[in-house]
């Protein structure tokens, strides 16, 4: 028997709506997922972890960026059915939109650019006569295996020659001395540094802090006269870290290309030899 006076407990339609699981999931999941992609990169480049598990917790943070789209939009949903008494649908769809745009940027710039790229790190335009890197392995391969263009193509059984026909040596109608000033001047373009320019030798050694965990790529570049006498120029682009580039090295390839040509208006010469 109840005793007079005493409140009856709240039904559950009475209760006031509260916060989805989801909705809370979602939340801590975004938390997550901006400590991972933020937080990885910016510890490799302080030299607070190492590549791979920097990579891993990249990984990691793209899966977890994920699970926020995922469990904001059902977080959403939840909210707004009528008969679910739950709420946090602006706490759920700002979750989904962290989400959301996470997994765009990652697509958007580390993905989608070289997702049918082959698995390569090293292009050059001339695979039988490659130029070498000099200044830059003593000062950065000391004490590290180094392989050359050879001996990985080797390794990938041609498939590196093979991957990129379309990069050809650049022929030209200029004297050693323009291409060599216009080379350099394309690289500073582009923002490289620039490690050895050397006229002389017609060598401009350079590198490009081109990814966001600050993994380095060398470049080496070669002029020299041919046998028909025109001024030729190769290069080459090949990834310090990792065995894929994502098609990243010939990319850079082509954009010197393009900026070169800003600065050698006449290029290429009327008829090739």
């Amino acid at each position: 028997m109840e005793q007079a006076g005493a409140v009856p407990p709240p039904t559950p339609d009475a209760l006031p709506p509260h916060i989805s699981l989801a909705a809370r999931m979602a939340g801590w999941f975004a938390v997550g997922a901006l400590f991972m992609l933020l937080g990885a990169p910016f510890a490799y480049r302080i030299g607070l972890l190492g590549e791979l598990i920097s990579i891993a917790l990249f990984i990691a943070g793209a899966t977890l960026a994920f699970c926020v789209l995922a469990s904001g939009l059902v977080g959403i949903v939840r909210a707004l059915t009528p008969s679910a008494r739950v709420k946090g649908a602006l706490h759920s769809l700002v979750a989904a939109l962290i989400g959301g745009t996470a997994l765009a940027a990652i697509l958007h710039w580390m993905v989608l650019p070289g997702w049918d790229a082959p698995h390569v790190h090293d292009v050059t335009t001339s695979p039988q006569d490659p130029p070498e890197f000099d200044v830059t392995r003593v000062a950065h391969y000391a004490g590290r295996d180094y392989v050359t263009y050879r001996d990985y193509d080797a390794m990938m059984k041609g498939k590196v020659s093979a991957a990129y026909p379309g990069l050809r040596t650049l022929v030209f109608d200029k004297s050693l001395r323009q291409v060599f000033v216009a080379a350099e001047a394309a690289a500073k373009d582009l923002h490289w540094t620039v490690f050895v320019a050397d006229s002389t030798r017609g060598r401009i050694e350079a590198g490009d802090w081109a990814t966001i965990f600050g993994f380095v790529d060398d470049i080496a570049i070669r002029i020299r006269l041919n046998a028909a006498g025109y001024t030729v120029l190769d290069i080459r682009s090949a990834s310090r870290n990792g065995n894929a580039d994502m098609g990243r090295n010939a990319r850079r390839i082509e954009r010197f290309t393009a900026a070169l040509k800003s600065h050698l208006p006449q290029y290429p010469p009327a008829k090739s030899p």
